[in-house]
This record gives C-alpha cells, sequence and structure tokens, in this order.
C-alpha cells in the first residue's frame, strides 16, 4: 500500500495525544485515573466509570490477532489488494483492542491467536497509522 494512500484521520482534542505518540512510533490508549480501565480508541471519558481524568498508558509488548478481515476490494485507485486488516488485543490490558493493517505475511496467513508486534507506516497527510507485524517477521 502507498504511503499516503487513503483518508488522514480527523485529530481531535481527545485523539491528539494518541497521533502525537505514534508520530514517536509508540502505541499509547486511554487510561482512567479513577478506575483503571483502559480503553482505545480515546474518548476523553472512561468507559467504564464515566470519569473524566484519561491518562496516556503506553502499550508495549507483543498482541494477539483477536479478529481480521481479508480486503479484495479496492476502494481507492491507488490502494493494492488483498490487504489484511487486524484487530489486535494485548495481554495485561483488557479491553483494549486496535485495528491495524497485517505486514509481514501473505494476508490469507493472518489467523486468530497470531502473534504481532506493533508498528507504525507512513500514512495520508504525514501521520504515523499503526499498523502490525506478524511477529518474528522483519519488515
Amino acid at each position: 500500500m502507498d504511503a499516503t494512500t487513503g483518508i488522514p484521520p480527523a485529530v481531535t482534542e481527545e485523539t491528539e495525544v494518541f497521533w502525537a505518540a505514534a508520530k514517536e512510533g509508540r502505541l499509547v490508549v486511554e487510561g482512567c485515573s479513577s478506575c483503571g480501565a483502559e480503553s482505545f480508541p480515546p474518548r476523553g471519558i472512561c468507559r467504564s466509570c464515566r470519569g473524566r481524568a484519561m491518562v496516556p498508558v503506553e502499550i508495549t509488548g507483543r498482541g494477539v490477532i483477536y479478529s481480521f478481515t481479508v480486503n479484495y476490494q479496492r476502494w481507492l485507485p491507488d490502494l493494492e489488494v488483498p490487504y489484511a486488516i487486524v484487530l489486535v488485543e494485548f495481554p495485561g490490558h483488557p479491553g483494549v483492542r486496535v485495528a491495524g493493517r497485517l505486514r509481514g505475511c501473505p494476508p490469507e496467513q493472518a489467523a486468530i491467536g497470531m502473534a504481532v508486534d506493533v508498528g507504525f507506516e507512513p500514512g495520508p497527510g504525514g501521520y504515523a497509522i499503526p499498523s502490525f507485524i506478524a511477529a518474528g517477521r522483519a519488515m
């Protein structure tokens, strides 16, 4: 996929911290200072207790594919198909699931339970877009 293919994200007050961390190659989610629940995408309010004291929590380590889809439909002229979009969860961070493109293996090899590493790739508008690399594969 071309690094600039797609639509730039709409950055809001709630998502600004996420996009700034992504530019540094870090994946951050929201953590509630009141109850400790973590969530993604950022909304500025806790999904568990409705508190508004949210702080960034960095996700490190491997994730595991929770769900995926392999797309064969070209929705933009320069989009290379097929590609896999995966929904990844992270041990130690219950309730956090992040979607992104799978890299490092053919899309047809995506599988539920597959270990992945967090990566970022250049995206539209100069933003770093989260993606996931099949564990043990270099990109």
